[in-house]
């Protein structure tokens, strides 16, 4: 290769590499400075919407205590007697003072006259918050911001609720706007990015002051305030436009107030220069190595490198058996390119091993190439599994995971992402839809890495494993069934009853204990197996009158444990309990004895948390008064007192 030649590709070879790398940066510079504002813009109207949930909260709290006051019975008697409740009014205000900032507590009437505030202003005199909001329909809200209110001496925000007596009023909270502007103080994004929160006639954190006009956002602000306060655009956010500031707004939940985020223009250039001089330092550093490359590859290599080149592209085509001609190469490059045709002579030999073990085997092979970005699955796996593999990725629906349930396919991506940090080995088992039918299988997957630890290919195995987990699923339902009833037996119901109580915190839960009357009469004179017709009978019932709003277990013999976690069950328990004991009643043919078999039940009920908040003493307690059913007349219910589990005589809980 004469000098004439060399110094052409060299040329050729800078001017390829370098000139592109100048290229890019002006367009990069030019396309950072223009859409510098763009992106301010959107993290803005994403910072917004995050931040301002604080201050959606704080407000959406003061007017919950608002309605949690109104719905109060004394609260709504102070409308017509004061003196009668006055202590009760003043003990709530103590405490709401000193756990939160809360300036004042006030009840009004249907008119907004004011009955009791905690300052003893005057009776009749309109509360302050009213002057120009009042509205005799009014429903819960939050006012305006009240700036350096005159009573309070502080500036300060309303949360009022509707009474809920029949002679109505109302219950307002007078609040410190501080817990606000504290949060919105801390509230920055972007190093200069501030937020701000306004009303019609205010606007707090603009410019580090907690609370100033709003016609101060005049001019420096587009769309104006009024615009902003109409929009109604929600809490996701609405970009600025242009103006003294960048940034975004939205209405905040609950109220009538506006969240604005705030970042000055002025403050784009310097926010994005460093970026530009970093990467044009770096464009910089490229060049200059691209030019010693040059330098480097425009001697005696070039040559042999395309011809190595030329060869391992057909390879990549699928030419398997092409191999390099080492003819004329330098000693090294033909040590190279022989070390290479070896590798491909024992790579080829190799995947044909594997192509005939995948063959077979009854394990399903797939493959992901990370540099090709495709997959290749063995020909069982398309023969056995329904799924297309073109274009398939590992996750993100075009898998295995598209062919599973939503929370299936959630812990099968967990699995992939474990896979992927660890760069090890990663099992499982998940449940498809192949076919149309379901299909379990068992996944083992192993990440092959280059010698800096990257990923290069993920080999995987799946293994058909329906029968097993069927078997397995069959055997767990059968370990927790009552084979009778089909209902629960004592230990599953025991287990998920108290499962059911934990998830119902606060809420109420009812127990009801069902047995049935005079069942040994029915097994002595009819036979064991109407008494197990009846069993049958009695579950069927029970699962009839709950459908999908409870569950119940057969604790033994004749007696049944129901769960109700329904409201409207539970507050209408004794009709439920009335309804089931009809339904037995009613009765059903038994074609075995030739006769309509009319079923007596005494029921006894207990209630989660007024009579227990332990699972089995609730069973208890329900069992106590069935008994006490029993004792006294049979076929009936009975909601169990204390006095329940010491009536007279000796008998033995089922428990």
């Amino acid at each position: 290769m004469n000098i004439k030649v060399k110094t052409a590709l060299r040329v050729i070879l800078i001017g390829t590499t370098v000139l592109p790398l100048i290229i890019v940066a002006l367009v990069a510079a030019l396309q950072i400075f223009g859409f510098a504002s763009t992106m301010i813009g959107d993290e803005a109207a994403t910072s917004g919407a995050a931040l301002s949930s604080g201050v959606s909260n704080i407000a959406t709290s003061y007017l919950n205590d608002a309605e949690a006051l109104a719905g109060m019975d004394f609260v709504n008697t102070s409308i017509k007697n004061l003196n009668g409740v006055k202590a009760d009014l003043d003990s709530i205000v103590t405490v709401m003072k000193a756990d939160r900032n809360v300036l004042d507590i006030a009840v009004t009437d249907s008119e907004g006259r004011l009955i009791y505030d905690s300052k003893g202003s005057s009776a009749g005199s309109t509360f302050f918050a009213y002057s120009d909001k009042w509205s005799p329909t009014k429903e819960a809200f939050v006012s305006k911001f009240y700036k350096n209110e005159t009573t309070y001496s502080a500036n300060l925000f309303v949360a009022t609720a509707p009474l809920k007596g029949n002679d109505g009023g109302y219950v307002s909270i007078v609040v410190d706007i501080s817990e606000i502007t504290d949060y919105l103080k801390k509230a920055q994004f972007l190093t200069y990015g501030t937020l701000v929160v306004a009303d019609a006639d205010s606007v707090l954190n603009y410019n580090s002051t907690d609370i100033s006009a709003s016609t101060d956002l005049s001019g420096v602000v587009k769309p104006d305030l009024t615009k902003m306060l109409s929009s109604k655009t929600g809490d996701t956010g609405e970009k600025l436009e242009d103006g003294t500031y960048l940034g975004a707004y939205g209405n905040i939940n609950g109220t009538e107030w506006v969240w604005i985020a705030l970042y000055p223009a002025s403050q784009t250039s310097s926010a994005v220069m460093l970026v530009v001089i970093i990467g044009l330092v770096i464009i910089v550093a490229l060049a200059l190595v691209c030019v010693l490359a040059a330098i480097i590859a425009s001697q005696k290599v070039i040559d042999p490198m395309l011809n190595m080149l030329k060869t391992m592209k057909g390879i990549n085509e699928g030419n398997h058996n092409e191999r390099i001609n080492t003819a004329g190469m330098g000693k090294e490059f033909a040590n190279m390119s022989n070390v290479f045709n070896d590798m491909m002579d024992q790579s080829l030999l190799s995947e044909e091993l594997h192509r005939t073990v995948t063959e077979i085997s009854d394990n399903m092979l797939f493959e992901w190439d990370f540099a090709k970005e495709s997959m290749y699955v063995s020909d069982n796996f398309k023969n056995k599994i329904e799924l297309d593999v073109s274009g398939a990725t590992l996750s993100n629906g075009r898998f295995l995971d598209s062919m599973m349930e939503e929370e299936e396919a959630e812990k099968y991506k967990r699995d992939i992402s474990t896979l992927f940090k660890n760069k090890d080995d990663v099992g499982g088992e998940y449940k498809i839809k192949n076919k149309g039918q379901d299909m379990w299988v068992s996944m083992r997957a192993h990440c092959i890495t280059d010698r800096l630890g990257e990923v290069l290919r993920v080999v995987g195995v799946l293994t058909d494993i329906t029968s097993e987990k069927n078997a397995t699923l069959k055997l767990a339902e059968r370990a927790s069934f009552d084979f009778l009833s089909q209902l629960y037996n004592r230990n599953t119901f025991e287990r998920e009853f108290a499962s059911e109580l934990e998830r119902n915190v606060g809420k109420k839960v009812a127990a009801l204990f069902i047995d049935v009357d005079d069942f040994k009469f029915i097994n002595d004179r009819y036979s064991h197996a109407v008494g197990d017709e009846v069993i049958r009978f009695v579950a069927d019932t029970i699962k009839k009158r709950t459908g999908e709003t409870g569950f119940a277990g057969r604790f033994g013999g004749d007696e049944f444990v129901l769960c109700i976690s329904d409201p409207n069950l539970v507050e209408n328990v004794e009709v439920l309990s009335m309804d089931i004991i009809d339904d037995l009643y009613a009765g059903y043919y038994s074609a075995s004895v030739d006769t309509t078999l009319n079923i007596k039940a005494s029921i006894g009920i207990a209630i989660y948390p007024d009579h227990s908040t332990d699972g089995k003493e609730l069973v208890g307690c329900a069992d106590a008064a069935m008994y006490f059913v029993k004792k006294n007349g049979k076929a009936n219910y009975h909601i169990y007192v204390p006095d329940d589990s010491n009536l007279e005589g000796n008998f033995t809980s089922s428990l």
